[in-house]
């Protein structure tokens, strides 16, 4: 059974993954919290969950490395996928440094130093890289500034990785608009109701995620972009 590391598996897109693969891979998930870890351990069993703030970069990496290597049970880690991610909702007057530094902490500087520090591992599975990213970093919308480059900055980083590590597959996956708890939250901030009918499931979002991690080992789904249906 292979192996994957995955961090937002606690809700949203991230559990629907997670829901997807737990009776097919040895899973490894990142926990925020306590509590979140606990949840996390009730919901799969079998699961290895490590504690680690993505909001501390460094200190997530140094965490998970070692707790990674100590999980594995075959020669390396045959997949990362990058899942968790916080809102970035703000005119750009508006944002604090705090701000700021919280949404490209956790949406890049973390999943940029977990792929680091999970290299060796990833190599001795020729294993498979995934970073969630979203459409809005290729779409201008008033009060998206952090979110929306953050999440460009995360699409850039895995076209260079994907040249850089050739033994690895890394791909980007990227989502328009989703039934989940942050576009709900975005929405109230900016004074929007929030149209489910507008937007895709989690479930369906997990499943373009899965087609690429599965895909086979001869071919590598570089880049692909999931939107919802016209209604």
């Amino acid at each position: 059974m292979k192996t994957l590391f995955l961090t937002g598996a606690g809700r949203g897109v991230g559990a629907a993954l997670a829901d997807q693969l737990s009776a097919t891979w040895n899973l490894i998930l990142l926990a925020r919290s306590e509590a979140s870890a606990q949840a996390l351990q009730e919901r799969y069993p079998s699961a290895t969950v490590i504690l680690g703030d993505l909001a501390d970069p460094e200190g997530v990496a140094a965490r998970v490395g070692p707790a990674v290597r100590d999980a594995l049970t075959g020669p390396g880690l045959d997949g990362f996928v990058s899942c968790a991610g916080i809102e970035g909702a703000a005119p750009l007057e508006d944002v604090t440094d705090g701000f700021l530094h919280d949404v490209y902490s956790t949406n890049v500087l973390s999943p940029i130093l977990l792929t680091r520090e999970l290299l060796p591992c990833l190599r001795n599975a020729s294993g498979t890289v995934i970073y969630v990213g979203s459409t809005a970093a290729r779409l201008d919308f008033p009060g998206w500034l952090p979110y929306s480059t953050s999440k460009a900055a995360l699409e850039k980083a895995a076209s260079v990785l994907r040249v850089e590590e050739k033994g690895l597959r890394v791909s980007t996956v990227t989502p328009g608009r989703i039934d989940t708890d942050m576009q709900r939250d975005m929405a109230e901030k900016q004074d929007r109701v929030f149209d489910p009918s507008t937007a895709m499931s989690p479930t369906s979002v997990a499943w373009a995620i899965r087609m690429v991690l599965e895909a086979p080992a001869d071919s590598v789904i570089e880049q692909l972009t999931v939107t919802p249906t016209s209604r």
